[in-house]
Parts: structure tokens; C-alpha cells; sequence
């Protein structure tokens, strides 16, 4: 529940200045000049880095992972349950169903600035008449981004201090106090109520800098000003006749970025100025918003932003070759391949997760520290809808497990390295530490590190052919292409191990496979002569006969003004979908968690299902591909899907499925009419979708955060824990049906491409 960080306040006012100057000289054509940008940039942080923007506060509610009094199995359920409710079956009941409480201590306002200028020089060369040659380099000398007024502040891990943060501990639960805050000793650290960001206790800062004081760079990192970007490129006529080229090239081109990311654009709303805290389950309503008992205001581990301290400018590499070749018939047609490759590119990660989980081979148990077999998911209560212990039960600082003999006859103590990942996934049951109490850099809870580390490739083959002849002038192109990175752009909130970003390594976001092109343009013949061939008139001895050859017509110049100049045209589209990522959202019935591997990486997606067989096959008896409580038809099978192996990531991994291909149609009738010797009336009827053909979308990022690609649901053991739903053992060992498709919008749609529209046009020109 996220009432949002309006009102936002943003200008971007950029100044420039540029000259190019030619000179052709011989066989050469130089070309040099520069371009000077001075950007500036003001506004009212937002949701940006750590920050959220938001001075009222956002509320999180769970199905899972919410106090175990709590059991209602539904979120909104949990949130409204507190005292009195008849869902707190403990004898005194004191915790509410909110998971979660977030706020920011102030929204402030920065001025972020930088320059570029970028001087170039090339040399197009023709060397015969059968080959051009072109050499080139531009030079991108860049400015760092800097906030004019000092507010940028920077977490540096070189800064922070291990001996200060060992003196910090998270202060537990207990039926007195709420916990979660930071303390020294048994005492609270607290915060000044009338000003939460002055005379902080260092422990609450602890390696964060400000931006051009005591020797640190106005920008945060150190300026890395030179960056040289050659190109060349070539067009060859092999045989001289003018109906063959052959073209190639390959460039190198540098990218300042936007103030989003590895730059002090990404440090609005950082600590100490703007403090974000998070409050974990609150145990009073009273008590949100960071009071404490008797009123007082204690200080949460913060989360921060964290740029590089060196400049690392992001750059791809461009590369080309293609042939363009003359046909018979008024024909051109062309191949090329074409490729790409980004280095240095923006990626956002938690530097402050948790060591990942133990991985060990999938035949045995508790290999290499994993206590959980393959297939077997974390299964936070025994018997799923029921208060039975499950996998964390938590005794004697271990996990004992559902029979008190540990997990699959381990008990896991502080000793085993699966200790701390299922802290991480298990808290919010009894007696489970906070993870925040097991972090690399104590005292904090996110670190949110923008840095230039991520990578990208694209192939592509592309071939179009054109033809132009008479009236009709038709074309077609058609792309195969694969575009990989390991994150797509800087806010790809799509990593679930910030350790190692080439895990992430799939499709990118916008990758589209196969793109087909059909594109037409026919001027209709003259009807107006065809009528006035036709008209009819009367002979001497009055019969009606047709004659080839008409007289003249009164109404001819009307005719033609109605029937001629008419042109039709259309563009037909065939594309493969947009891949997305399946995620694994939990269970209210207590099979698997959101953070199955146990890393408390709150920046990412958290986990992924297991895949166990394939999404297009069809779906199993009992599940309807439509049924009236979910929107729209099931388009892939979820019976592909089960809960993930308890402790691990999921195998699925990023962007494993694809929207559903598309087939689209639009079509346009014009007819231009002369006003005047200098004016000109046209009017249009166009139709996009003309034959209203519905195409689907299941994931649609401009919508934001939705189910449809997120699993809530799995059957139990009996049913192999399908995300198809199935069967679960009750606590009598009869098994009970469990519904997972039925009123869920997990693969179904979230919406459609545009419907079919029609629209009429009238364009006068003069």
C-alpha cells in the first residue's frame, strides 16, 4: 500500500553548442566539428536508489511469512487481523498483519550537473570509382555528474568501519518489545524526534561520505575524462556496374548515461539528509513510523545508494556487413549481418545480501551444506493450513525442523553454512533472528550499488527486398535476432543472486526473435474513364447501346474528381513475443517463500519455480483453459511449474517464458484532391487491427507489478508440489483437493495489443 511520492517536481534544462565544418579535397571529404552539452538537472527526489520519496509511508502485507498467530492465508486478511481479531488465536494477542513498514525522513530537492564536449574528425575517401573508404574518431570527453550544493552523500566500502559495526546489534522480539531496531548494548539507538537526520550516533552512518568534502571528489569518484571512439567503414562496388555494393563498418560509442544511474543522480535521498528505515513487523499500529515503547524514536539499519568511486563510462561496440544488390524486374533486395556489443553497462545490485545458499549435486542430501532433497520445497508448516511446525521451526538457536529431528533428519545449527539462508527465508515465524543480524555490513539493511558491470550482446541477420513498378511499390524485411545482457536496463529488478550477475545472463527484456515486415503502397487506376466508357446513351433509333468511344460528359470533371488519385496502403506485422521471468511468489499453504534461496536480497525478484516439464503442452484434466473467475484464457500450462528445491534460487532463471507471438494488420484509403494550384485536400480513412484480431500479452512492464507471471499457489507432495494445483495430506492423511487455477491470474492475460480502430482524416495544405 504505497500512497506514492507526489507531488514530483523536475526540470532538465540542457544547453549546447556544435560546428561542423567540410572540406572536400582531391579524392577526400574531411569533416571535423564539436559538440559542447551543459545539463542540468533539478528535482524533488523521487523513488530513487534507496530512497523511496515517500514521507508517508509504504505498508507491506504478506500471505506468508507474517506472524504465526496470523492464518488467514490472504494478505489483505493478514494486515486487517490484530487485536481482536478472530485470526489471533494466541491468549494475548498483540501482532497486526503488517508485514512491513517503510519511510523516508524528508523529500529534498538536488541539482545535478555535468558537461560533455566532443570534438570528431573524419575522412570519407574515394579511393576509385568502386570504393569509398570511411576513417573517423570522435573523442567523448565527459564530465562527471555533481550536485551543486553538496547533498549527495555516498556509502564507500572503503569507508566503513568493521570494529565501529561490531559494537551495533539487531535488538530481538520479544511479547515487550517490537525489535528490529539497532542497538548498543541492551540500549536502543535513538533518534532526535523533532529531526531524525541530526546528531546521528555513527554507528547509523557508518561509511557513508559527502560528495566533495574532506578530499572526496564533488562527484563521489574519481574523473576519467579521455575516451576515444574510432570508426570505419567501407561501401565496395565489386563489379563497377552500380548494381552490387557491399558495405561494412564497426564504431565504438561511449555513453554519459542518465542521472539514474552509477552517478550522484542516484544518491538523491541518501542518508544522513534522508533517512530510510524499515520497520519490520510492527507490533502495535501505534508503534509504525519508527516510535518505539514510551514514544521514543530508535533508529532502523538504513538503507543506502553506493556508487563507484572511479568513473567507468558505459560504451558498445557496433559491427556490420552487408549486401545490396539489383534484380531483374525492378527488384532490390539486401542481406546484412549485424551486431552489437555493450560494455559497462548499468546494472543495480544489493552489495548487502546474504552469502547465496549451499549448492551441492542433486543426488543426495545435505550435500555441500543444501538440507533439502531434490523436487523438496521449504515447507514453512508440516502440514500446509494448519499450525503444525514445518521446516522453520526454530528451537535452541537451530532448526529442529517439523518431527524435531531436523530437516530430513538434520538438525541445522549456527555451525552449518545453511544456517543464516534459512534465517532469511523463515523469518517472520517464532523465534527466527532477524537477517539483518547476519549481514556483511552490520548496522545496515539494503546497499544498493549502481554500478557499470553488466553486458550485452545482439546478432541479427536482416534481409529486405523492394520492389517498384508502375503503381505499386511493395517491400519486405525480416529480422532473425537474439539480444542477450545480463540486466536490460539500470532498474532490472530482476536479480535474484547480486553476487554473481552473470547468473542473470539470458534474453533481454526487449528481445524479439523474429520480426517480419510487409509494407505496400498502390495508387488505384482511373475509374472515372471506365464510367464515361460505359455511359449509355440513346441512338437516332432509340435503342440503348454502349459505345467504346463516349461522347464527352457534362459530369466528367466531377467523376474524376470522385474516383481518380485514390490510394490504398498497409503495413503488416508479424513479431515474436517479449520474454519475462516466471516468479515464485509463494504459498499461503505454506510451500516454499518469496526469498526461497535465503539471501535477503529485497532488490530483486526474490526466487524462481522449478521447471519440470514443458509450459506449451496441454494442460492437465481438471484444469480449464477458461473459467469465470480469472480474466482471460490460460496460454501457457502451469503444470510446467513446482515449488523450487527448498534453498536454491530456482531453476527457471530469468526471462524463461515469451509473450505470445503477434499478427497485426493496419490498412489506409486516401484520396488527395487539387483546391488550388498551391493547395492540396487530402482526406484518410485508416484502421489499425482491421480485422480486430486479439493479441495477448501476459507480462507487460509498463503496467508495473502484477500477478500474471507470479506463482502463488502449489499443490502439495501428493501432487508433487505442481504450481497446476492437485492434492495436499490433511492432518486426518486424507487428501484434499487444492484449486490453483481457478479466480488466479498467473498466466493468464494481463492485457491486449490495441484493439481494432478506425479513424477518418482530413489534411489541408497550402
Amino acid at each position: 500500500m504505497d500512497p506514492s511520492y507526489e507531488p514530483w517536481e523536475h526540470t532538465n534544462p540542457t544547453y549546447g553548442l556544435g560546428d561542423n565544418v567540410s572540406k572536400a579535397w582531391g579524392g577526400h571529404t574531411l569533416q571535423f566539428g564539436v559538440q559542447v552539452i551543459d545539463s542540468r538537472r533539478s528535482e524533488s527526489n523521487g523513488s530513487i536508489g534507496a530512497a523511496t520519496g515517500d514521507l508517508q509511508g509504504i505498508l507491506t502485507a504478506s500471505n506468508q511469512n507474517s506472524q504465526s498467530a496470523l492464518t488467514t492465508g490472504n494478505a489483505f486478511a493478514n494486515f486487517l487481523a490484530g487485536p481482536g481479531s478472530p485470526y489471533c488465536v494466541e491468549s494475548t494477542c498483540t501482532f497486526n498483519g503488517i508485514k512491513s513498514f517503510q519511510q523516508d525522513s524528508a523529500q529534498l530537492r538536488y541539482y545535478n550537473d555535468y558537461w560533455v564536449a566532443e570534438p570528431y574528425v573524419q575522412d570519407d575517401w574515394r579511393v576509385n570509382h568502386r570504393l569509398t573508404v570511411n576513417l573517423g574518431v570522435r573523442l567523448s570527453l565527459f564530465g562527471d555528474y555533481h550536485e551543486k550544493n553538496l547533498h549527495a552523500y555516498n556509502w564507500d566500502p572503503g569507508a566503513f568501519d568493521s570494529v565501529l559495526a561490531s559494537t551495533v546489534s539487531i535488538a530481538g522480539r520479544s511479547a515487550a518489545q517490537f525489535g528490529g531496531y539497532l542497538q548498543i548494548g541492551q540500549n536502543p539507538v535513538l533518534l532526535n524526534p523533532d529531526d531524525p537526520s541530526s546528531n546521528l550516533n555513527p554507528v547509523v552512518t557508518n561509511g557513508l561520505v559527502q560528495c566533495g568534502k574532506n578530499g572526496v571528489p564533488a562527484s563521489c569518484m574519481k574523473s576519467h575524462r579521455f575516451n576515444p571512439a574510432p570508426r570505419i567503414g567501407f561501401a565496395w562496388d565489386p563489379k563497377g556496374d552500380g548494381k552490387t555494393s557491399i558495405r561494412g563498418g564497426y564504431g565504438i560509442f561511449f555513453e554519459h548515461g542518465t542521472a539514474k544511474e552509477s552517478n550522484t543522480g542516484s544518491l538523491e535521498g541518501s542518508s544522513p539528509l534522508v533517512l530510510t528505515m524499515t520497520d519490520p513487523f510492527p507490533q502495535f499500529y501505534s508503534s509504525i513510523g519508527f516510535s518505539g515503547a514510551g514514544g521514543q524514536r530508535v533508529a532502523y539499519p538504513l538503507d543506502v545508494a553506493s556508487i563507484p568511486t572511479k568513473a567507468i563510462w558505459p560504451y558498445v561496440q557496433q559491427w556490420s556487413l552487408s549486401i545490396q544488390r539489383q534484380l531483374p524486374g525492378d527488384m532490390v533486395a539486401t542481406a546484412a549481418y549485424v551486431g552489437s556489443k555493450g560494455t559497462h553497462l548499468p546494472a543495480e545490485l544489493q552489495l548487502n545480501q546474504l552469502t547465496p545458499p549451499p549448492t551441492g549435486p542433486d543426488n543426495g542430501i545435505f550435500l555441500n551444506g543444501n538440507p533439502f532433497a531434490p523436487g523438496e520445497p521449504l515447507i514453512t508448516q508440516a502440514v500446509p493450513g494448519s499450525t503444525a511446525p514445518g521446516d522453520c521451526t526454530f528451537f535452541n538457536n537451530s532448526f529442529v525442523g517439523p518431527t524435531d529431528n531436523g530437516i530430513n533428519g538434520v538438525i541445522v545449527t549456527q555451525s552449518e553454512p545453511a544456517w543464516q539462508n534459512l534465517a532469511a527465508a523463515c523469518y517472520g515465524y517464532a523465534g527466527v533472528p532477524n537477517p539483518n543480524s547476519l549481514r556483511k555490513y552490520n548496522g545496515f539493511q539494503r546497499i544498493l550499488g549502481l554500478q557499470n558491470i553488466a553486458d550485452s550482446q545482439y546478432h541479427a541477420l536482416q534481409a529486405t527486398v523492394r520492389r517498384t513498378r508502375g503503381p505499386l511499390t511493395m517491400g519486405a524485411s525480416y529480422t532473425f535476432s537474439h539480444s542477450f545482457d545480463d540486466s536490460s536496463d539500470r532498474s532490472d529488478a530482476s536479480f535474484v543472486n547480486s553476487a554473481n550477475i552473470r547468473s542473470n545472463w539470458a534474453s533481454s527484456n526487449f528481445d524479439q526473435r523474429h520480426l517480419l515486415n510487409l509494407n505496400y503502397v498502390y495508387d488505384l487506376p482511373k475509374l472515372s474513364g471506365s464510367v464515361e466508357r460505359m455511359t449509355i446513351y440513346r441512338d437516332a433509333d432509340g435503342d440503348s447501346e454502349a459505345h467504346g468511344d463516349p461522347k464527352p460528359q457534362s459530369d466528367s470533371g466531377l467523376l474524376h474528381t470522385l474516383l481518380d488519385d485514390w490510394q490504398i496502403s498497409g503495413v503488416t506485422v508479424f513479431q515474436s513475443g517479449t520474454p519475462f521471468s516466471v516468479i515464485n511468489g509463494g504459498s499461503n499453504l505454506g510451500i516454499s517463500v518469496l526469498d526461497n534461496a535465503g539471501v535477503a536480497n529485497g532488490a530483486g525478484v526474490g526466487s524462481y519455480p522449478d521447471v519440470v516439464g514443458r509450459p506449451q503442452s496441454a494442460l492437465p484434466a481438471g484444469v480449464n483453459r477458461l473459467n469465470p473467475q480469472s480474466i482471460g484464457p490460460l496460454l501457457y500450462n502451469p503444470a510446467a511449474f513446482a515449488a523450487p528445491r527448498g534453498l536454491t534460487f530456482g531453476n527457471a532463471g530469468r526471462n524463461f517464458l515469451n509473450n505470445p507471438h503477434r499478427l497485426n494488420f493496419d490498412m489506409s484509403l486516401l484520396k488527395n484532391f487539387k483546391v488550388t494550384e498551391g493547395s492540396n485536400l487530402e482526406i484518410r480513412a485508416e484502421a489499425f487491427n482491421v480485422f480486430n484480431h486479439t493479441e495477448f500479452r501476459i507480462f507487460n512492464p509498463n503496467i508495473g507489478n502484477t500477478a500474471n507471471n507470479t506463482i502463488s499457489c502449489y499443490a502439495g507432495a501428493l501432487s508433487h508440489f505442481s504450481a497446476a494445483g492437485g492434492y495436499i495430506a490433511a492432518a486426518n492423511g486424507q487428501p484434499v483437493p487444492v484449486d490453483c487455477t481457478t479466480g488466479s491470474s498467473f498466466l493468464h492475460p494481463v492485457d491486449a495489443h490495441r484493439p481494432r480502430t478506425i479513424q477518418l482524416g482530413l489534411k489541408y495544405s497550402f
